[in-house]
């Protein structure tokens, strides 16, 4: 889970956006079950949307989602290119320092875990990194997506509009 704010110029001398990843868990669920912690999540931190990667199979998730709980608006993205390519350009948010993890430090452990020890090989020699690829497909949302316009599918109130 992760978030967007714009800092005052006068405290920073930036006025770029900076990032917070506020949340990262690694419990195994059901499809079902993970539709409803996603929905839970969205709630509990008044998120915009959810963000659903429908790679493998997965082209079923948005219609599971709305399944679960209709008010969740969600995007849809599929993986193009590789993890590794695909985090380079969050990683550079990271070492220009506008991420930051906001929250308890045991929230993100195994999160920067996998940030520090994945090097991108196949997936034979290296456990997928999947808090890793769900960081990176928030703060690409967030960040870097220029094909996203507009609000999420399906607004469920109007706290979305005149937002991206």
């Amino acid at each position: 889970m992760a978030g967007r704010s714009y800092p005052l110029e006068q405290m920073y001398g930036d006025r770029r956006p900076r990032g917070y990843v506020v949340h990262a868990e690694q419990d195994r669920h059901t499809p079902t079950a993970a539709m409803r912690r996603a929905a839970a999540l969205y709630h509990e931190h008044q998120a915009d949307c959810v963000v659903i990667e429908a790679n493998n199979g997965g082209d079923y998730l948005p219609a599971l989602l709305a399944e679960v709980d209709p008010t969740v608006p969600c995007r849809v993205v599929h993986a193009t290119r590789g993890k590794r390519a695909r985090a380079a350009p969050v990683a550079m948010l990271y070492e220009q320092s506008r991420i930051s993890h906001a929250g308890s430090p045991r929230t993100f452990a195994v999160l920067e875990e996998q940030m520090t020890t994945y090097v991108g090989a196949s997936e034979a020699e290296e456990k997928s990194p999947d808090l890793l690829d769900s960081c990176v497909w928030a703060l690409t949302d967030l960040f870097l997506d220029a094909s996203v316009q507009g609000p999420p599918s399906r607004p469920a109130d109007g706290r979305l509009t005149g937002r991206r």
